[in-house]
């Protein structure tokens, strides 16, 4: 995981899954006999189930939460949907983050399934394969919506200019950023 700077009350964070959350407080747990430094992370947009979320500060990049993209990072991402290889980014022949492929959640891993699945040129029929696509389409979405504080339909089609013609794109993956937009 990158080197964070230090979290703190009211940041942000964000996850595929759950969406925008903000840090709501700072705590210490017992856990395994050791005192950990845990987030305890609120959804930004209240819900009537009073949803809390503890994270431990070491299980932070595992679990799927992270701070928002730089406005930067996010046009890397889009770069990257672009050229198909990270290398081919101005500037950027190391990631920045040394183990982004590896975090489930993170928008590089979501990129990268993404051009993975559009690469593919097949037609997915496994479920479970499917709704992995689904998802990562829908969370990129969102976290790229959110950073450059556009619509979510501005944000699919930014990303289905950035894969290519539209003759060359999948009708699966053309559908999950359809579904992106409605959900």
């Amino acid at each position: 995981m990158r080197v964070e700077e230090k979290i703190v009350r009211d940041d942000l964070m964000y996850h595929s899954a759950h969406g925008l959350c903000r840090v709501n407080e700072l705590i210490k747990e017992n856990r395994s006999g050791k005192e950990v430094l845990c987030y305890a992370l609120v959804p930004k947009v209240a819900t009537r189930n009073k949803v809390r979320f503890v994270v431990a500060d070491s299980d932070l990049g595992i679990s799927g939460f992270h701070p928002l993209v730089s406005v930067k990072e996010a046009d890397e991402i889009l770069e990257y949907l672009k050229a198909g290889d990270i290398t081919a980014i101005p500037g950027n022949g190391e990631p920045k983050v040394a183990s982004r492929f590896a975090q489930e959640n993170h928008p590089w891993k979501l990129a990268e399934e993404l051009l993975s699945f559009s690469n593919a040129g097949v037609e997915i029929k496994d479920k479970r394969k499917r709704q992995v696509l689904e998802r990562s389409i829908k969370g990129l979405v969102e976290e790229l919506a959110l950073v450059f504080q556009i619509t979510l339909k501005e944000t699919a089609t930014k990303i289905r200019k950035c894969l290519g013609s539209l003759s060359g794109i999948s009708p699966l993956i053309l559908g999950a950023l359809e579904q992106a937009v409605r959900d």
